[in-house]
């Protein structure tokens, strides 16, 4: 019997991409391939193995999220926390680690989410790995709000966009506060506070039911602020002089939980620490070992009720604070 003729395609990246929509996502073999195209089998696959190499067909593979129970349990005994959930990695760089935390703290916070409700959002990589990672719902009276001004450029990670694409994927409402994180003088600041507009967003955000939030960093690899240009390696060093490890909101932190005040405190457009206290539940996302300081000043501080981060953040964060607490009882 004579062979069928070949499909006419205008380019061979389009007949790449039939031969590849045809074997992955309707499920014809090979075989049933090359007799629809008129084509031998062996060309059927040297086409899918051409569409691959030419990332016409990109695999993925999702592995499950493992966490360890353990650490979640001596987390929560130990600072109080209603929940903790402990990402199963160790030893992966940076950008790999915050995009499985994205995938987890996305798990979590849909168990924590009810239509109704209004969430408040920080900025941060791994909230953006966060909201990039949630499934779409649809929370048509939740409100989504900006509770902290924004970084400016075109940072991904920055404020606003997080509260719309988290706002987006959950079918919700949103607020933006229209404001930068920092300006050059309280006097500044104080004008834009007092701005309705401003002041109506920053209202709703205090009377937020649930705040997700980052944990930021002093050390400079890895300092949010520093890389959105903020602050400088030398703002860095003097905070770390001053005894901060980490931040909330661009709150300053030292490593017992106390803040610490800072010239910066008046200048920032946000919520304050002893307005996060008063949500009823804080939602933080942070990893990473460079990171275990501020999340050890974060959990110290009380200001949380709900951490996800990895083994590698939990297992050094508990090591300080045990060894913290062997010294006092030796000193006492």
């Amino acid at each position: 019997m004579p062979r069928k003729r070949v499909q006419r395609f205008s380019t061979r990246e389009e007949l790449l991409a039939h031969v590849a929509s045809l074997y992955y996502e309707r499920n014809w073999n090979q075989l049933r391939i090359a007799k629809a195209l008129g084509l031998s089998r062996s060309m059927i696959s040297r086409l899918l193995s051409e569409a691959r190499k030419k990332k016409i067909v990109r695999i993925s593979i999702e592995w499950p999220i493992r966490t360890v129970r353990d650490l979640e349990d001596r987390l929560v005994a130990e600072f109080g926390l209603r929940e903790a959930r402990v990402l199963d990695v160790e030893n992966l760089p940076y950008s790999e680690l915050v995009s499985w935390l994205g995938k987890l703290g996305a798990m979590e916070l849909v168990r924590h989410l009810r239509d109704g409700m209004t969430v408040a959002v920080t900025w941060g990589i791994t909230l953006w790995e966060l909201v990039q990672a949630l499934p779409a719902h649809s929370y048509p009276h939740l409100r989504v709000v900006q509770c902290l001004g924004a970084l400016g450029g075109s940072h991904p990670c920055d404020t606003p966009a997080i509260v719309r694409r988290l706002a987006e994927a959950l079918g919700a409402q949103s607020y933006y506060l229209h404001a930068p994180l920092i300006v050059e003088s309280e006097e500044i600041a104080q004008r834009l506070r007092e701005e309705r507009m401003i002041r109506e967003v920053l209202d709703l955000a205090r009377r937020a039911d649930l705040l997700l939030v980052g944990i930021g960093t002093t050390e400079s690899e890895i300092s949010s602020l520093k890389r959105s240009g903020f602050l400088s390696e030398e703002d860095l060093a003097w905070l770390r002089g001053q005894g901060v490890v980490g931040y909330l909101c661009a709150r300053y932190l030292g490593l017992d939980g106390r803040p610490i005040p800072t010239p910066f405190d008046q200048r920032t457009i946000g919520l304050t620490l002893e307005e996060i206290r008063q949500i009823p539940r804080v939602f933080a996302v942070a990893g990473g070992t460079l990171k275990a300081r501020a999340i050890l000043a974060a959990l110290r501080s009380g200001l949380i009720d709900i951490l996800v981060t990895d083994k590698g953040a939990a297992s050094e964060a508990l090591r300080i604070h045990t060894g913290n607490r062997r010294i006092l009882r030796m000193g006492g």
